[in-house]
């Protein structure tokens, strides 16, 4: 596959650099592919039945944020679960610090400096027609493959509030499902805390922190959305081996959430993380997106709500990722009973 030919050849350029495990960034990504892509698909008319396959993915979810990697304040109880069933690791990083390229990494299994690949695009364009994506090879080997919500880059909130599939690649999919919800217009105590150091200015759109506590329960939004279409689709083609690939988008900003899920997070008992002097000194320019603790003009204050907001958004996203595992769990459970019977 073309994945693996992308790897051992940056493997054998960086091979004097990976003397530990901190030098794993970006090739355990391909070798995890190659290995869920050959058990799948390697069956070549063996007489051996095909696997499911699920795909989570958050966006702008930090490993320092879950339950299960020691936060003692987040609390993440169905990605914990998740974790315990599986496997889940300590040395797994990004393939670039901005999204379109690090998402088009993953799905074709190229470095983004391979195809030159550093925008909000889904990758296609560099990769080439000829080139399978990871959804798209399982599609041709007869899986049902469905994207729902965002798994290429998509505008968020943008895309989100429009419904529109963004820099998505209608190649990789059989059916595509996006999930609109309100975002930072959504109704409820809202809040801008980044860039607005006297509180004057109102709610405000686009890629900042406006944290919203939100009326209404889970479905008004786009992961509550995502979640019921997911589970859905798990229901209905749970008699074909399917590729589902479902993207949540919190805890993306906006920082929306039902109001109940802002409960357990009182932003005055947020604990801010310790300022460094110089800390952006030894990032590249490519590696700053947007915002830094000093171009935000965030009092303290507003640094405890945007965590708090954050935590909320991360709590109100596990939520639905249980969501869907209970579908996929109560489907398997009903389809070993009715084996059992026949």
């Amino acid at each position: 596959m073309d994945s693996s030919k992308a790897y051992n050849q940056n493997s054998k350029k960086k091979a004097n650099r990976m003397k530990t495990s901190s030098n794993l960034h970006g090739w355990l990504p391909l070798v995890l592919m190659g290995i869920l892509m050959w058990t799948a698909l390697s069956v070549n008319g063996q007489d051996k039945e095909k696997l499911n396959v699920l795909f989570i993915i958050s966006d702008d979810l930090t490993a320092t944020a879950i339950s299960g990697y020691e936060n003692q304040m987040c609390q993440t109880p169905h990605i914990d679960k998740l974790a315990t069933e599986g496997m889940y690791y300590t040395r797994a990083y990004s393939q670039y610090p901005v999204c379109g390229p690090s998402r088009a990494s993953f799905m074709f299994g190229y470095y983004p400096s391979a195809t030159e690949t550093y925008g909000y695009v889904s990758g296609r364009e560099n990769v080439g027609e000829e080139r399978d994506s990871w959804s798209q090879l399982f599609k041709k080997n007869g899986y049902y493959t469905a994207r729902v919500s965002k798994i290429y880059h998509m505008g968020v909130p943008g895309d989100i509030e429009k419904g529109t599939n963004g820099s998505d690649d209608e190649a990789s999919w059989t059916e595509r499902f996006n999930c609109p919800g309100p975002e930072w217009k959504a109704e409820g105590e809202a809040e801008l805390v980044q860039n607005n150091p006297y509180g004057l200015k109102p709610r405000q759109g686009g890629n900042v922190m406006t944290v919203v506590k939100a009326d209404g329960d889970d479905l008004v939004h786009s992961d509550g959305k995502a979640a019921e279409k997911a589970s859905e689709l798990i229901r209905k083609h749970k008699n074909e081996p399917f590729f589902l690939a479902v993207g949540f988008v919190r805890p993306h900003v906006p920082f929306v959430a039902p109001k109940k899920y802002f409960e357990p997070y009182p932003y005055e008992q947020m604990v801010l993380p310790p300022k460094v002097e110089n800390d952006w000194d030894d990032i590249p320019a490519k590696g700053i997106n947007y915002v830094t603790s000093v171009n935000a003009q965030m009092s303290e204050e507003q640094e405890k709500k945007a965590i708090a907001g954050y935590y909320a958004s991360v709590s109100y996203m596990d939520a639905q990722v249980g969501k869907v595992l209970k579908t996929l769990k109560l489907v398997l459970f009903l389809s070993r009973k009715i084996k059992a019977i026949l």
